[in-house]
């Protein structure tokens, strides 16, 4: 893994925007160098790189007890014109054989008088949600935060590790984080925890009286469910089906008496009644109808001869009137053909054929005229012939069909109501089948009752029978629960027996490896290379223990502080190396409170092979002179912190303490 850089947006002391580069220039130069004098920032960065990464569960310098929130506000740069702030970060790694890039961005600022945290996450360019939802799991495969302070620390506090309690507690957490025994630790309590649920949850068997009392239920209910089964069948067939069938012969003698021209005699009887009244009422409609024109029609050919002869004598009529108009037309005409001088010839032919059409008219109007009818008697015996007698005809066969029919069916319900009985001879069985009737009704309902009766048995024998099912489930699970908590209390002991030789077995194998690792680095940084030719870390309690020349035992409090301080340096060096992981490394002060040849050690022996990036936080009095020279060929980057006193703001220029370059 490798920092490219870090941005900050008035985080702590550093006011607006600012970003550091933080990549190695190349490999051979993995060291970025940061000047700063005390309180001008550098812890800050450190911070603000933690923070970016593991964001709540990250180890801050300052932030002590204060609520996550609370410590967010309190590092917004107190010259900000918003309480928004902002750390970002971007870093690269090698996954399956191919770089990925990843940027991280934490923000947060006041909302509706509450801190809101933002967080994202973008690989290779692109925004990836999931993964910021589930960074606190993802950072784990990238960076574990239980082995963070092996890589991010303030030199400092180093010196602390080297006494014997406190370098037995970072050997042990290192240790168990490293090999992921706290995780088996874990569980061993888990187990134990269990263990005592367990022995404390009850053994007695509660059940067995419930479900004898509830088998002894459903018996009587069975036999009560039983007897109520076969009463209803008796009733049935020895009651219900022996009334229904004296009924049954009961409603067919009735039948077979006209019983049911009885039952609707009232019906019938009015039949007759409405059906007589319509006979009268047929024989009203066809004298009143034989009152008008109707008797016309038995002489309708003397009718027809009748206007046939007085149409001819109208003609007759009418012939004479025309003569006499028009022989004295004839003379006009006569006169004014020879007042034209029209030749002789043509009006002796004229006056001939009007001669001649005088002559057959007078003819026409010599015959007789004998009926000498009015023109509205004429009308009127027109009509009646055209439409009167047509319609008359029509009118009387459909009275005298209805009349026909009328007659059959008052002829039928005359019939009908002679062959009604009388009430004297039905009188007996009208009685008997209402008392069959009655009865047969109460057997039903009965019957219907004891049915309902029978179903709610049925229901509350099901209800019974479930209850017991669920007594006897749960009889069985505790009994299986009794069984289980025997065995699991068996095999939760060899199970903690089991973890515990486990664990053991995995610290003494690897313990061995990170011994010679921290021996290494130890001996590698002492400037007496033979003080320390041994070293021994309990698998137990993982105390430390030093051997020196001739195979005695060195207490570290013996050493001086330098010493101690580089033993520290050591312990943390080693565990790293003993984690696998390529991670930057970023001290603080790394030169802390050494001596100068300790730091001369640290500074050529520590600082270049640290890691393959790492990033240093150096005060005026540290990483100067001839450290810096002899430090100078691993430098790829160098950066100085200038605190302003007037803005109470620190801001990051290229470059190192005195203008120079580091690099």
């Amino acid at each position: 893994m490798i920092l490219d850089e870090i941005t900050l947006e008035n985080f702590g002391l550093y006011a607006g925007h600012q970003t550091i580069e933080l990549t190695p220039s190349a490999a051979e130069k993995p060291i970025v160098l940061v000047g700063g004098l005390n309180g001008g920032g550098k812890t800050t960065l450190l911070d603000a790189l933690q923070l970016c990464l593991f964001g709540p569960h990250a180890k801050l310098s300052n932030r002590g007890s204060l609520r996550y929130t609370d410590y967010l506000l309190g590092s917004v740069h107190q010259g900000a014109t918003s309480q928004d702030a902002a750390v970002e970060i971007s870093f690269r790694r090698v996954v399956d054989g191919n770089q990925e890039h990843y940027r991280l961005r934490r923000s947060w600022g006041v909302e509706k008088g509450r801190c809101r945290e933002q967080f994202s996450v973008r690989r290779n360019g692109e925004k990836q949600p999931v993964l910021a939802d589930n960074w606190a799991a993802q950072v784990e495969d990238y960076f574990p935060t239980n082995i963070a302070h092996l890589f991010l620390f303030d030199g400092e506090q180093v010196e602390a590790y080297a006494s014997r309690e406190n370098a037995s507690a970072l050997l042990g957490a290192a240790i168990q984080n490293l090999l992921g025994l706290d995780v088996v630790d874990q569980l061993e309590k888990d187990l134990q925890v269990y263990e005592r649920r367990k022995r404390g949850e009850s053994t007695e068997n509660e059940l067995d009286g419930k479900i004898a009392a509830l088998e002894r239920d459903l018996a009587r209910l069975r036999n009560q469910l039983d007897t109520l089964r076969q009463e209803r069948a008796a009733l049935r067939t020895q009651k219900i089906d022996k009334t229904a069938r004296k009924l049954k012969r009961a409603k067919a003698q009735y039948r077979r008496l006209g019983g049911a021209l009885y039952d609707r005699r009232e019906a019938i009887q009015q039949d007759w009644k409405e059906a007589k009244e319509s006979v009268a009422e047929g024989q009203a409609e066809l004298r009143e109808f034989a009152a008008g024109a109707t008797p016309m029609i038995l002489v309708r050919a003397l009718l027809e001869s009748v206007e046939e002869r007085d149409a001819r004598e109208e003609v007759s009529r009418h012939a004479r009137h025309v003569a006499e108009a028009l022989t004295e037309r004839d003379v006009e005409v006569l006169q004014h053909l020879r007042s034209q001088s029209v030749d002789e010839p043509t009006v002796a032919t004229v006056e001939t054929y009007l001669a001649h059409d005088r002559d057959e008219r007078r003819a026409l109007g010599q015959q007789q005229t004998l009926l000498d009818i009015t023109p509205v008697v004429r009308a009127d015996l027109q009509l009646l012939i055209q439409a009167g007698l047509e319609d008359a005809g029509e009118v009387a066969k459909q009275l005298v069909t209805t009349q026909r029919d009328r007659l059959a069916h008052s002829g039928q319900m005359r019939t009908l109501y002679e062959n009604v009985p009388s009430s004297l001879a039905v009188a007996e069985l009208v009685e008997k089948q209402e008392q069959l009737t009655i009865e047969l009704a109460r057997l039903e309902a009965e019957y219907s009752a004891m049915s309902s009766d029978i179903e709610r048995q049925v229901q509350e024998l099901a209800r019974q029978e479930q209850a017991l099912a669920k007594l006897l489930e749960a009889d069985a699970k505790q009994r299986a629960d009794r069984d289980d908590r025997r065995r699991i209390l068996h095999h939760a002991r060899k199970a903690r027996s089991t973890l515990s030789t486990f664990r053991g077995a995995v610290v003494r194998r690897h313990v061995s490896r990170i011994e010679a690792l921290v021996l290494e680095s130890y001996q590698q940084l002492l400037r007496k290379a033979a003080l320390v030719t041994s070293l021994m870390i309990d698998p137990t309690d993982f105390s430390l223990t030093l051997i020196g020349r001739n195979g005695t035992t060195l207490s570290p409090e013996r050493l001086s502080a330098g010493e101690r301080q580089l033993l520290a340096t050591a312990l943390l060096w080693g565990l790293a190396r003993a984690s696998g992981r390529p991670l930057p490394t970023a001290i603080d002060t790394p030169l802390g409170r050494l001596d100068g040849s300790h730091r001369m050690h640290l500074v050529e022996r520590y600082l270049p092979f640290a890691s393959h990036q790492v990033i240093l936080f150096s005060t005026d009095e540290e990483i100067v002179g001839d450290y810096l020279e002899r430090l100078a060929p691993w430098i790829g980057r160098s950066y100085l912190l200038a605190y302003d006193d007037e803005l109470s703001a620190t801001r990051v220029v290229s470059g190192y303490f005195d203008g120079k370059e580091a690099a």
